[in-house]
């Protein structure tokens, strides 16, 4: 048998010890996906209702889901940024949680609206590699250099993914960022990566005591400008007031999606106080859209209206809409 043959043998040997332990010990070859639910579901037509309000002229929406995705989006990345730009919108930063879209805001910004703001992102989830450095890497070496925001796990989160146990087993791989209280090494090393490539850090969704935990080495190692990921939304846990008003205290601006803030109930009283107390100075409002229904512009239009009516200024709402997220992408504040 020749050296080759023997290699080969070995390999193969592997490959069937492998399946037949996957076999005994239960484990399905193909895991359920975190998109898996959302292929089937009927969603009515996304309209445009071609809402404006001052506070668009000049905005940056920094959550700005678009297709191409792997379940049903409204819009495609090019077309979002038309409409934003179109609005009169300074910029979005295109958001997949499972690619890479520093290359989509290049092609974006090249061939459907030269001149406009589009930046790209990271979320760190499965298929990327998890809280892979690598991946972000890869992301800030883009061409272009239009990738800006480094998300933390977000729909892998592992809490995420435990609320969502079938007969007492995980559903599907999730991401894990901590053990005992511990941040695991890949994530200290994604932190230094993100400080050495001056990105912005946003948590995603973690724990709030993991946030902290993140967001306090992020300090550590350099990075500059971090995000709390709409923490009251409840995807991973949701944040007290006095959880907030700490995380700004750390330097970390909060993330408000424009649905909490326009849609009435409960929840948008406590959205509108939350706000205050942590102080617009440290908030933003991003509209997270994306999905059939309000488009970016309709939805930032609509959160507007409903702050302004709630007795914010239009200071108030500039510093929201933007001049923290220019901060955030590393843009000079317009006067």
């Amino acid at each position: 048998m020749t050296a080759g043959q023997k290699r080969l043998v070995v390999v193969l040997g592997a490959v069937m010890a492998v399946a037949v332990g996957l076999r005994t010990t239960g484990v399905t070859l193909r895991a359920q996906t975190a998109w898996e639910s959302y292929k089937n579901r009927k969603y009515p037509p996304s309209v445009d209702k071609h809402l404006t309000d001052p506070a668009l002229i000049g905005a940056i929406d920094l959550h700005a889901h678009s297709d191409p995705d792997s379940y049903p989006r409204s819009w495609d990345g090019f077309e979002v940024a038309k409409l934003a730009q179109e609005r009169g919108m300074r910029g979005v930063v295109l958001k997949n949680h499972w690619t890479e879209t520093a290359g989509l805001a290049y092609l974006a910004r090249k061939y459907a609206t030269p001149g406009f703001e589009v930046f790209g992102a990271v979320s760190l989830d499965t298929p990327v590699g998890g809280v892979n450095p690598q991946a972000v890497r890869y992301m800030a070496d883009v061409v272009g250099h239009f990738g800006r925001i480094v998300w933390m796990p977000t729909h892998d989160s592992e809490p995420e993914v435990r609320d969502e146990v079938r007969d007492g087993k995980p559903s599907r791989p999730s991401v894990i960022v901590s053990r005992n209280g511990v941040l695991l090494p890949e994530v200290l090393e994604t932190l230094s990566v993100i400080a050495q490539n001056d990105l912005t850090l946003a948590t995603g969704h973690v724990t709030p005591a993991e946030a902290f935990l993140i967001m306090r080495e992020a300090k550590k190692r350099g990075v500059q400008r971090m995000i709390v990921t709409h923490p009251t939304l409840g995807l991973g846990g949701t944040m007290t007031t006095e959880q907030l008003q700490e995380a700004a205290k750390l330097g970390a601006y909060i993330e408000f999606t424009a649905g909490m803030v326009s849609r009435e109930g409960p929840r948008q009283a406590q959205t509108l106080d939350q706000i205050r107390k942590v102080g617009p100075v440290m908030c933003f409002v991003a509209s997270d859209s994306g999905l059939p229904g309000n488009n970016h512009p309709d939805a930032l239009a609509l959160a507007a209206r409903a702050l302004r009516a709630a007795g914010f200024t239009e200071k108030e709402l500039n510093m929201m809409f933007k001049d923290n997220p220019a901060k955030l992408v590393k843009l000079p504040v317009l006067p």
